[in-house]
């Protein structure tokens, strides 16, 4: 119990707002600064690519989009006039790998449509050859999903994947043509965030109902891109390596520290919302350090 004291401890030292811990599918730790916490909606910056990820597993798996390999000229079809950009896919977008040019969300936010904004950048890069990471990437995947199912990404969520988990109390933004904003739209509960991680951990399932296809869950979880020395990038989740015996850990990763993190290997999740400012991947180590050793030793 000591490593555990520990965790409670760091934690509650450090700008974070709160934290959940589950293994097996039982809640093991819980942390709120205060009572507001828990009912509050927070913002999850990027996690929300997570959610839009599920999104496009879903969206394939009922036939809207045919594959990860489709060309987003289908989709927009001013590309056909660019060689470079007709050869973009969504696994591209997926991965962060388009090749687009990307200024920074400073530079897209103010553009009066930012699909258009995205779409008219160069090419920095052939497509697949190199990550930046980009949430225009993740506006363009939100796009498809409303052109391809005829349903805002919104209602989309909503029917497949919120409304079977039992997610109710959300808000999630929208750019100047009313696409749900793909990289950093959501708000949530901390307890909703866990019914996500607790979907990839349990590969798809909730409350024994396949949500998401298992096979889908092991494809956009698993490392695709190398980033640097232990850490990749797959679809729209971050990976990490530890030395053994913790090994991997899959991660969504929003700004100021806002995480959803999985150890399958251990039944693992862990959510927690921050606003940590100069350097928000401190609570991933209070994982590794603190967590992973108590759990290893259960």
């Amino acid at each position: 119990m000591e490593a555990l004291a520990d965790f409670e401890k760091i934690i509650k030292n450090d700008k974070i707002d709160s934290v959940l811990v589950q293994r097996n599918n039982t809640i093991i730790f819980e942390y709120f600064r205060n009572k507001k916490m828990k009912e509050k909606q927070h913002k999850i910056y990027s996690v929300t690519k997570v959610v839009l990820s599920a999104l496009i597993g879903i969206a394939i798996e009922k036939g809207y989009i045919e594959n990860v390999n489709t060309p987003i000229m289908n989709y927009f079809p001013e590309l056909t006039n660019n060689n470079e950009k007709q050869k973009i896919t969504v696994k591209h977008l997926l991965t962060m790998t388009s090749g687009l040019h990307w200024p920074g969300n400073s530079s897209m936010i103010p553009s009066k449509n930012w699909v258009n904004f995205v779409l008219r950048q160069d090419m920095d890069h052939p497509p697949g050859k190199e990550m930046v990471y980009s949430c225009g990437s993740s506006q363009l995947l939100s796009a498809i999903l409303q052109m391809t199912t005829g349903l805002h990404t919104e209602a989309l969520a909503k029917k497949y994947l919120f409304t079977p988990l039992g997610i109710t109390d959300y808000k999630w933004n929208r750019d100047p043509q009313d696409i749900a904003i793909g990289g950093f739209g959501l708000t949530m509960k901390t307890d909703d965030m866990l019914k996500i991680g607790t979907l990839y951990v349990n590969k798809g399932k909730f409350k024994s109902k396949q949500i998401l296809p298992q096979q889908w869950v092991e494809e956009s979880t698993s490392p695709i891109v190398k980033v640097d020395d232990g850490t990749s990038y797959a679809y729209h989740w971050w990976n990490k390596h530890f030395d053994n015996p913790i090994g991997r850990i899959e991660l969504a990763v929003g700004f100021e520290g806002q995480y959803i993190i999985l150890a399958p290997g251990y039944q693992l999740v862990v959510v927690m919302t921050s606003s940590i400012k100069d350097d928000p991947s401190r609570p991933i180590y209070y994982v590794k350090d603190y967590l992973l050793p108590y759990v290893m030793n259960q």
